[in-house]
């Protein structure tokens, strides 16, 4: 057995050629180039894929290889699972050949007789083998397709391997030579994580699955970590989401991609704040505060062609409307593509290699710090920052019924920012404890939102005006008639926030 450690990358096939001609690439010397056939195998009721196993045979070169992977992981494009090898004599999988006591309880002897095959991939591996530091790392360029059936999806991705088994793996400066080798290729190549492996794009392809945008998931916090590795944890959930909805985003027009995107980055931001005296973090602060601020605009455009206006429609439809909206689609267009250029470039390619880079950093220094922290280190920076923050929530919302919508604006943020640290910390606390302080917040972090669409809308229809003068006084007239109504359940909502109780100050 050995322990496969690769960090995989997606690449746009309009990159391909500046890849190839990249400096650290062509001083590795002539690259070697093989057509690879791998077959993928399961049963019919896939009860690999479903204990997260893989099982496929490979033509490399005149020579068959069979590999079983089971479990493992990825964080940040950073896959890291074990594997085992046999050769066999042609495409026939015999999962015997393999003795390792894992392989035979997942592949007994009756699931290999019902192995069929499921899915393909054809592919052309060009390789390069780099010496980084210690590490000796294969960097390998796939190009192909994944096939099932009568549907296919191209591959065009890059993996770097290393390969020198897993005693490199266990060493720290091996596992990160693989983010540094990649932020070394990515100053001037688009390259970003890819979580997705080949075979959970064959799967996806033989189950007939849609790609959808991925919501936040529990991040398992535990009480007997310490405060980095707690803020760690969260982080890379939300990485995962992050990285898991950029795809989707890249080929979709769907706008929920883009929205769950955006809370990846505000839950990412709540656990950098969580541990900013980890230096590693702490200086990603400002490189996402650009993603935010550069996901802004289109998420605007998003909200109010398709939550804004609709509502508006809905109640008075008028021929000005209609127009308008067909002008606001175009507008909407140029600001997605403008953000997909964003979310495509270096830049923002860089900036997820060094989140993943800068967690993998802190978590393997929090696993060696002596002594261990308590669980009460944990609990008092929950405590403390809960705290802060709720103060400052308080001093905002002061004399809540005539703030301006610039400062509405900032409590909003303020608000948003207490629910994602709650979201953060709640794991930590008794559910029953925190229920009501959620409520509250999540009632002001919405009738604040409605209220900040509004504004939003008039601000976005000023270049439109001109032209559309009529039905963005329609617009007008119609967030003005809501403003009252929402402001009376922001106040109601603002109560509760106000009469909640301090549940951090409790121990779990």
């Amino acid at each position: 057995m050995t322990t496969e450690v690769e960090l995989k990358l997606a690449l746009a096939p309009a990159h391909v050629a500046a890849l190839k001609r990249h400096p650290l690439l062509l001083a590795a010397g002539k690259p070697l180039r093989r057509n690879l056939l791998s077959v993928y195998h399961d049963t019919p009721k896939l009860t690999l894929m479903r204990h997260h196993a893989a099982l496929r045979v490979r033509r490399v070169g005149r020579q068959w290889v069979q590999t079983v992977k089971i479990g493992g992981g990825a964080t940040g494009g950073l896959h890291q699972r074990p594997e085992w090898e046999a050769v066999v004599p042609n495409a026939t999988v015999n999962p015997a050949l393999f003795d390792a006591p894992a392989v035979g309880a997942l592949l007994t002897p009756a699931r290999q007789a019902k192995l069929v095959p499921v899915f393909e991939t054809r592919f052309w591996r060009t390789t390069w083998q780099v010496q980084w530091g210690d590490a000796q790392i294969e960097v390998a360029l796939d190009q192909g397709e994944v096939r099932s059936g009568a549907h296919s999806q191209v591959i065009c991705e890059l993996e770097l391997e290393l390969k020198s088994g897993i005693a490199l793996a266990q060493k720290s400066s091996s596992v990160l030579a693989l983010f540094d080798l990649a932020l070394a290729l990515a100053e001037t190549i688009p390259l970003r994580p890819d979580p997705v492996s080949k075979a959970e794009r064959g799967y996806a392809l033989f189950l007939g699955q849609l790609a959808s945008p991925i919501k936040a998931a529990p991040a398992g916090l535990r009480a007997d970590m310490s405060v980095t590795a707690a803020a760690v944890c969260a982080a890379q959930s939300a990485l995962g989401q992050l990285t898991g909805n950029l795809a989707g985003l890249l080929d979709d027009r769907d706008p929920e991609y883009l929205h769950q995107l955006r809370v990846a980055l505000r839950r990412m931001d709540a656990a950098l704040r969580f541990n900013l005296h980890c230096p590693a973090l702490a200086a990603l602060r400002t490189e996402l505060r650009w993603a935010l601020d550069t996901t802004s605009p289109a998420r605007d455009w998003d909200v109010l062609l398709t939550h804004t206006l609709p509502a508006l429609q809905a109640v008075s439809p008028d021929a000005a409307l209609d127009r308008l909206m067909r002008a606001i689609q175009s507008v909407r267009r140029a600001a997605h593509a403008d953000l997909n250029a964003a979310l495509g470039s270096a830049r923002f390619g860089q900036f997820l290699l060094l989140v993943g880079r800068a967690l993998l950093s802190c978590q393997q220094a929090s696993l060696v710090a002596a002594p261990k922290p308590r669980m009460d280190t944990l609990m008092a920076q929950a405590h403390d920052l809960m705290a802060k923050q709720h103060r400052q929530l308080l001093r905002r919302g002061d004399g809540l019924a005539t703030l301006s919508d610039a400062a509405r604006h900032r409590l909003r943020i303020a608000a948003k920012k207490q629910r994602y640290l709650l979201a953060f910390v709640a794991e930590i606390y008794p559910q029953r404890a925190s229920r009501a302080y959620l409520a509250a917040l999540t009632s002001v972090q919405q009738q604040l939102g409605d209220l900040n669409d509004l504004a939003v809308a008039q601000r976005c229809l000023q270049d439109l005006r001109p032209r559309h003068a009529w039905a963005c006084g329609l617009v007008q007239g119609w967030c003005a008639a809501q403003t009252p109504h929402l402001l009376a359940q922001l106040a109601s909502a603002w109560g509760g926030v106000e009469a909640a109780k301090a549940f951090w100050r409790q121990r779990a």
